[in-house]
């Protein structure tokens, strides 16, 4: 029996993750849980080492609100970088196959808080990891209430800015997960689609037109578009885009 833990097993991302993983369990997995980066703590007893012994650790534990890091900090680094520590030592020294939450600002990690924690992962994390540099990832049915796609969907958001992002389907995400589970790649990997859509366009899409647009956003990048070589090299593609909303090899070239 492959046993597998998903971290944030409740989150947006994790809890699509688990469920499909569940799903699979009469293939042979057994699919475990944790909710919140604080509980971690409770998982690892007084010798540091888990409880349970994992082939898998899907890691997706983590504040991922970019503005509230420039406001807290100190509140992500804890629970981003020190409460990731012993996952990341249990991998090391048990040479477990983990996959974890990195972050397209990883790539221009010097511009808020959140993206620090998420390259600090980076430079922490064992041979035998993964990092998952997930770009703007949405759902139909709704994601975390301060992503801007749900946002522009309930009409709640203030204002638009003039970025452009590469917007990846969560059901996309999970898919990628399943290839890069069972892979040899180790390190750091986009995901993404591979094409960048402005929010003006998107928000112009959703029939969102009526917000001012700020231009002055210090801790962004203006740009983020994913690399997908490698993970086209795995057989993956995305299937899905944002402004067609339709399930189909629109990107499989």
């Amino acid at each position: 029996m492959t046993k597998i833990l998903v971290t944030g097993h409740k989150g947006f991302i994790g809890s699509h993750v688990f469920n499909d993983l569940r799903h699979e369990q009469g293939y042979g997995y057994l699919v475990d849980g944790l909710d919140r980066p604080e509980d971690i703590g409770d998982w690892v007893g007084p010798s540091g080492m888990f409880a349970e012994h994992y082939d898998y650790i899907i890691h997706l534990a983590a504040y991922a609100a970019l503005r509230d890091s420039v406001d807290n900090p100190q509140k992500f680094w804890d629970n981003n970088v020190e409460k990731s520590k012993p996952i990341f030592d249990y991998c090391r020294e048990n040479n477990v196959r983990l996959l974890y939450a990195s972050s397209a600002g990883a790539h221009e990690w010097w511009q808020n808080p959140y993206a620090i924690t998420k390259k600090a992962n980076e430079l922490m994390a064992p041979p035998n990891s993964v990092g998952m540099r997930f770009f703007n990832v949405w759902s139909e049915e709704g994601s975390r209430d301060d992503m801007l796609y749900r946002m522009l969907q309930d009409k709640t958001a203030t204002y638009l800015t003039r970025h452009k992002r590469d917007w990846i389907h969560v059901k996309d995400v999970v898919r990628a997960i399943a290839y890069l589970m069972t892979s040899q790649y180790t390190g750091t990997i986009d995901i993404g689609t591979g094409e960048s859509t402005s929010v003006l366009d998107l928000a112009n899409h959703m029939g969102v037109d009526n917000l001012p647009i700020k231009m002055d956003t210090p801790n962004e990048p203006d740009e983020l578009c994913a690399d997908t070589t490698a993970l086209r090299e795995l057989g993956w593609f995305p299937t899905r885009n944002i402004l067609a909303k339709t399930e189909a090899p629109c990107y499989n070239k």
